[in-house]
């Protein structure tokens, strides 16, 4: 029961954030305008270029933008996103692509239509990542990690701000490594954007 609240609790709190960012208007994070963002973008569409993609997974989709491109790679898409309001412009957005969106934490997420040739976490495992729900985090990542058919791909990208948060980074990455994931590639996109130059670590991994 206490486990049910917690994870209940961290789901609400995470919706309203989200919900408040993109209620601000389209484009908060400004995925389609910042140097940074399409760096990211760009280098994680690189890192799965040269293969056509079955089934293809995304979670956190967020408002589409990298579903859209996910959709030119696979024949189709499942998007998972926690926000309503995000949610509906991603529909928006890929209308007409081969993309079928659920609204859902992914920690309740059953992996429906699975496995997947590719498994895509952008932005994401950070907000799992909290100690309150740690034991619901773990679990997660070994659902995530069952989610990836034999021979599929797993492609982690994350923003750090240091070296401390770097590290963190690699620790994902690490942490599916101990699931038997081999490293295909590794990079970081960064790019000088306004006073700052963020940095995501972009990791491709691929299941035996």
């Amino acid at each position: 029961m206490l486990k049910a609240l917690r994870l209940a609790w961290h789901r609400w709190t995470v919706r309203r954030k989200m919900d408040r960012v993109f209620g601000r208007g389209s484009d908060p994070y400004r995925y389609d305008a910042s140097p940074y963002e399409l760096a990211r973008l760009e280098e994680m569409a690189k890192a799965l270029a040269g293969r056509r993609y079955q089934k293809a997974l995304e979670v956190g989709a967020a408002e589409g933008h990298f579903t859209r491109r996910l959709a030119g790679m696979a024949d189709r898409v499942m998007a998972l996103e926690l926000s309503p309001v995000a949610l509906a412009r991603a529909r928006a957005a890929t209308a007409g692509l081969p993309v079928d969106y659920e609204e859902t934490d992914v920690r309740a997420w059953d992996g429906r239509g699975g496995p997947f040739d590719v498994v895509v976490l952008g932005e994401v495992l950070y907000y799992l990542d909290k100690p309150l729900v740690q034991a619901e985090f773990e679990e997660a990542l070994a659902k995530m990690a069952g989610w990836v058919a034999p021979g599929g791909r797993l492609l982690l990208a994350h923003g750090f701000a240091d070296a401390a948060e770097r590290a963190r980074r690699v620790h994902y990455r690490e942490r599916f490594e101990g699931y038997g994931f081999r490293l295909v590639s590794e990079s970081v996109a960064s790019a000088r954007d306004g006073d700052m130059t963020p940095s995501s670590l972009v990791s491709l991994l691929e299941r035996p």
